[in-house]
């Protein structure tokens, strides 16, 4: 139901933007449940459609839930817009809102002009508002709001949505690839969306064709072991991708550490790669530096030559070392793992901000 919950949303919008009809929106809309990756991406379809770009720097603003300030809430949701005739305001991350904020944000919200619209996300493993708290219930109550659940996808509906990916995309694929994703890899949006982009850079871009042994060749054998959409996320320097990414996998079940060891694996090959290629070394010779045993080793060669352009050799360099001593200590017990993964996040995605923490070489 989670598709057909967005769905609507996605009508509502087009609606206003087609009619622009008053009231044919609500005034704040609560996105809650474990599978938020479609309401993402309606949320950022919402507001380049109901803004213009020359408009959007006075009339949008995103605030995350560990860091939202009633006051710059209240002032900005109660305001009228600025040559726009909407202001939007983006609260991902709410799960994250300090108990002490809640009664804060709660009267900026029920102050939201009529010109206002305020898009929150709720990560949690159940597709309904806390009744128990006061912002949960006036979620519940409130006319002006509504909660749209974001359930996790049956197999069948993932399955669905899959096909529409693969799809758009282009992409021809043997009968039953679909169901094997989603066998493989479970009915998370997001891991999925990243498993559809590897496989289309790992198959034969001159027939744009995906066969089942290319899924058990390709895809991560568990869902467990699937963390290369964060992986990519970060080595593009997506740091509101790569924290939201961050908290499905922990909401998963995903040990901490275990992001740390595949981060400091990712950012050594590329570094490798990166490296070799400046001596000159061909897509083989690299892949065999790399011990990359499989016939998609040049595609896969490529994808971490592509990820070396966000970063020049001494980025690449500190990277690696920033992990390293974050993982370190994390281990001796001298900084927190959740914390400390969300700040190694932030350095590696930030530009510039490696180079700031004055880390040593290696």
């Amino acid at each position: 139901m989670s598709i057909a919950n967005i769905g609507q949303f996605d009508n509502a919008v087009q609606k206003k933007k087609d009619t622009n009809q008053k009231n044919s929106l609500k005034g704040v809309y609560i996105f809650v449940g474990p599978e938020l990756f479609s309401a993402a991406k309606s949320i950022a379809a919402a507001v380049q459609g109901l803004l213009s770009e020359n408009s959007r720097d006075f009339n949008f603003v995103k605030l995350h839930g560990g860091d939202v300030d009633p006051d710059t809430l209240s002032s900005f949701v109660s305001c009228p817009p600025f040559m726009s005739e909407l202001r939007i305001a983006h609260l991902p991350a709410f799960e994250e809102l300090p108990p002490k904020m809640e009664e804060g944000v709660l009267a900026a919200l029920q102050n939201c002009a009529p010109s206002a619209l305020v898009f929150i996300e709720i990560l949690k493993e159940k597709a309904q508002v806390d009744k128990r708290t006061k912002l949960g219930k006036w979620f519940d109550q409130s006319p002006n709001a509504q909660v749209i659940p974001c359930p996790a996808l049956w197999p069948k509906e993932a399955a669905s949505w899959v096909q529409q990916e693969l799809r758009a995309r282009g992409i021809k694929y043997e009968n039953g690839v679909p169901q094997d994703l989603i066998r493989l890899l479970g009915t998370d949006q997001r891991t999925l969306a990243g498993e559809i982009e590897k496989l289309s850079l790992y198959m034969n871009p001159e027939d744009s064709y995906v066969s089942k042994a290319d899924c058990a060749q390709v895809c991560s054998s568990t869902l467990e072991d699937n963390s290369y959409a964060l992986l990519d996320s970060v080595a593009a320097r997506d740091l509101e991708g790569s924290l939201t990414l961050l908290r499905s996998l922990r909401l998963a079940g995903h040990p901490e550490q275990r992001f740390l060891y595949n981060l400091a694996q990712q950012f050594r090959r590329v570094y490798l790669a990166a490296f070799l290629r400046e001596q000159g070394k061909n897509s083989a010779e690299i892949a065999k530096e790399l011990d990359l045993k499989t016939q998609y080793y040049e595609n896969i060669v490529q994808r971490y030559l592509k990820q070396a352009q966000a970063y020049n050799q001494d980025e690449l360099r500190l990277a690696l070392r920033r992990i390293r001593d974050g993982d370190a200590a994390v281990k001796a017990g001298l900084r927190a793992a959740k914390i400390e993964t969300e700040m190694i996040l932030f350095d590696l995605c930030t530009p510039g901000r490696l180079a700031k923490q004055q880390w040593t070489g290696l």
